[in-house]
């Protein structure tokens, strides 16, 4: 991956974190063996939820009664209530997008990058894709680390992520 920017680090960093080539463990995984948390901790259980993440791409469907939005994980077929206060203000119901979540519980969370996503970005992530993933289904190849990859590629590639702006909300919001 070629960078232009230091705010591209951050799609390393998820890479580095939650992905890994067959034959090696994640980080977070080595993380997990060497922390000390009770088991009943919030701690274990955001550590618990990092280990499971899934890399997901979703149809933002509507705004949650409460807060937070609705969406439907478009590779899983499973709806999933995400809160992130910073894409429910940015994102309209319709809107696509690719990102890893954390499910602590009831509700999912971002682990912090995402990608604008578009139906047209789906040929140029396959192309990338080693053949033989080809034959499986969408949620098997999207548990492999080489489609989160393939798909930050596309979409720094695509300029998608060049209308991204990352703010920080004001105290209080």
């Amino acid at each position: 991956m070629l960078l232009e920017n230091m705010q591209e680090m951050y799609y390393v960093y998820d890479l580095a974190v939650y992905t890994a080539p067959a034959d090696r463990s994640r980080a977070i995984d080595r993380y997990a063996k060497s922390a000390r948390f009770d088991v009943q901790s919030d701690e274990r259980l955001m550590l618990d939820a990092m280990r499971a993440s899934q890399f997901a791409i979703l149809l933002i469907e509507r705004r949650h009664d409460t807060v937070g939005l609705i969406a439907t994980d478009i590779i899983r077929n499973s709806k999933v209530w995400l809160l992130d206060v910073g894409l429910e203000s940015s994102m309209d119901d319709g809107e696509l997008i690719a990102t890893r979540l954390l499910t602590p519980g009831e509700f999912s969370m971002t682990a912090g990058v995402n990608i604008p996503f578009a139906i047209e970005m789906l040929e140029p992530i396959c192309r990338l894709l080693p053949q033989r993933m080809g034959n499986g289904k969408l949620a098997r190849i999207a548990e492999d680390r080489r489609f989160a990859e393939v798909a930050y590629k596309v979409g720094l590639a695509s300029g998608v992520i060049d209308r991204m702006t990352y703010l920080d909300l004001p105290d209080g919001a």
